[in-house]
């Protein structure tokens, strides 16, 4: 029976698919945005690889899950691995459009352009209509103007990537910008960062005086972590207690060889444990904002920036290389400061400019709370999305699969 509203409308069925099992920014991104529709409007189900810790995450919700062999799209030009990515593609769309069939989804939601490929061809197997979520600024050299047409609409988290959307060829008649959303309410509240500033350095055995920068981000290459590496480095002139905190992991185990580099760019550095500590994986970063003084965000062609804005709910001010949507975020010598990429050393002078000055650090980190509940709560952007998929005609004649 179709489960309806108080009004007696039927809810809407959105199946939204993602690529990957792995918790990185863009499916924890998902996960709050999904919780924030309005459950009176929609019925949400998720489609993600089986086992994973995503579904594992939407599960503990009572989120309606459906487990899905499913293969991040890789970029190869070896003819067999293609092949194998295509057959691997097209049997995993064949199971979702009988899924889709089973479970009579009105709209496919694909999160990431990886997730958009597997939507395109379930659309093409079944006529549902797809919204696109692209999380991405990587080329699809002319791929992104097809998979534009097949889509309802295409959404963009950031001006940055509605502009790299547009250059790809998406029509501007189906972009809809929507900027992400964080979910404030696993943020600690201003009221508990000096206690757990306290705790966290204690467990850290970090004393209470040490400057502490802090950077938090995969190992993968475009996040120019040697930048950070590097700037450490150079503020150990000047702030000779200062200490590094690198957080993050190579989550699709794509970078072993880029996360070797680093290690062996840190001794190299004579950056030992004493100096820096490279944390991996973590839970617990807003407590880890809590305990440092500037957040360092190094990366290049940032699609959004969603930890700078988890910092500035933590009222961490922050450092960030002027790239893609972080220039959106960081309103520069107001909640942090915006400085050239690649460049350490301006970046270093950045770091030292907030950790000189105890006021100016305070100020930012106030100013950076206030914009980011201001602008980036969750609820905004799941009634701007819920609002979109109000407005996509419903499903044709659904076709044999």
């Amino acid at each position: 029976m179709r489960i309806v509203a108080n009004d007696d409308v039927p809810r809407l069925r959105v199946l939204s698919i993602s690529a990957a099992g792995a918790i990185g920014g863009a499916e924890r991104s998902l996960f709050e945005l999904l919780q924030a529709l309005p459950r009176e409007k929609f019925e949400v189900h998720v489609c993600c690889p089986p086992d994973s810790p995503l579904s594992r995450l939407f599960r503990s919700v009572q989120t309606i899950v459906h487990e899905v062999p499913l293969r991040r799209f890789r970029r190869t030009k070896h003819p067999f691995m293609m092949a194998g990515q295509l057959r691997a593609l097209h049997l995993s769309s064949r199971e979702i459009s009988i899924l889709c069939r089973d479970q009579k989804i009105d709209l496919i939601h694909a999160n990431t352009d990886a997730s958009e490929l597997v939507a395109w061809e379930v659309t093409r197997m079944t006529r549902i209509p797809h919204v696109w979520h692209s999380r991405d600024m990587t080329s699809m050299h002319g791929f992104a103007k097809i998979l534009g047409n097949s889509a309802a609409a295409v959404v963009a988290i950031s001006g940055a990537v509605e502009k790299h959307l547009l250059n790809e060829g998406v029509s501007p008649a189906k972009l809809h910008r929507i900027d992400n959303g964080l979910d404030f309410s696993r943020m600690p509240p201003p009221e508990k960062h000096a206690m757990l500033r306290q705790k966290v350095r204690v467990a850290l055995g970090l004393e209470a005086h040490r400057p502490v920068l802090l950077s938090v981000g995969g190992t993968v290459p475009w996040k120019k972590h040697e930048l950070f590496l590097e700037t450490l480095s150079l503020l150990r002139t000047r702030f000779p207690a200062v200490m590094g905190l690198l957080v993050g992991s190579d989550q699709f185990s794509q970078n072993d060889a880029y996360e070797k580099s680093l290690r062996e760019r840190a001794k190299k550095l004579s950056l030992g444990p004493d100096i820096l500590k490279m944390l991996g994986q973590r839970e617990d970063v807003p407590e880890l904002m809590c305990a440092a003084d500037v957040l360092v965000s190094c990366s290049e062609n940032e699609p959004f920036g969603r930890v700078l804005v988890e910092a500035g709910a933590c009222g961490l001010p922050v450092v960030s290389t002027r790239s893609g949507g972080k220039t959106e975020i960081v309103e520069n010598h107001v909640t942090g400061i915006l400085t050239e990429p690649g460049d350490a050393r301006e970046i270093a002078d950045a770091c030292a400019l907030i950790l000189t000055h105890e006021k100016l650090r305070s100020e930012m980190g106030r100013n950076a709370r206030q914009r980011a509940v201001l602008k980036y709560e969750v609820s905004r952007a799941a009634r701007d999305l819920a609002s979109l998929f109000e407005r996509i005609p419903k499903k044709r004649e659904t076709r044999r699969v």
